[in-house]
């Protein structure tokens, strides 16, 4: 589920709806949290749906560290992409924002954390962006994630949590525990996985990219 102060509105022409703050939501904010109705599959039961329903849901698809797919009920599948995206994916199943998140601001998230199988073309307009996804970028850019995200998870206890209730019982322990230890944080190198198929499905290991 993401945020309440959120909703949908038009980006432009080329992208399409992205998702935009109501109000602000402070760095530090868990803005989604996965919940009882996001839906999980494998590889296969995605392939063995009809084709129409295949081609309707395949954009808003990521895969996540075990190679599951995942499809947020909500329009938390619809947030685009930025390099320099204001909320980021933990390894604590949640995303949360990396900083100030002002009323009206697009929130953004990175998906060079969404284990993009094969190189794939962005365009985002944002300064210095790295035009093409790549399954490496985890590795290439893991150190500069986690710092912004662990100090960004030091500040959990200091704002408003709406959704803190949807997380479970380890999952709370593990974001409390690090308030006292900040050497506890888990890297998102953790959240790597690769396929091991010839020919990796890398258009369904995204959420909506804004290339229509």
């Amino acid at each position: 589920m993401i945020h309440p102060d959120t909703t949908l509105k038009p980006v432009s022409l080329e992208i399409g709806l992205g998702v935009f703050a109501t109000a602000r939501i402070p760095r530090g904010t868990i803005v989604v949290a996965k919940d009882q109705f996001d839906t999980y599959m494998t590889l296969d039961e995605f392939r063995r749906l009809p084709e129409p329903l295949q081609g309707k849901i395949e954009t808003y698809l990521y895969h996540d560290r075990h190679g599951r797919l995942i499809l947020a009920w909500d329009h938390a599948k619809q947030m685009n992409h930025s390099c320099h995206s204001n909320t980021m994916l933990t390894a604590y199943d949640v995303e949360i924002a990396v900083r100030d998140i002002e009323p009206g601001e697009e929130v953004t998230t990175e998906y060079g954390l969404l284990n993009i199988q094969n190189p794939y073309p962005i365009e985002c307009g944002c300064e210095g962006c790295r035009l093409h996804l790549r399954h490496d970028d985890i590795d290439r850019h893991h150190r500069q994630w986690d710092r912004q995200i662990r100090e960004s998870l030091l500040l959990v206890g200091r704002t408003p949590q709406p959704l803190w209730s949807l997380l479970g019982a380890e999952t709370k322990a593990e974001i409390l525990s690090l308030q006292d230890n900040p050497e506890s944080y888990i890297s998102v190198k953790t959240l790597k996985w690769r396929s091991t198929e010839n020919a990796p499905a890398d258009e369904l290991a995204c959420a909506d990219s804004g290339v229509k």
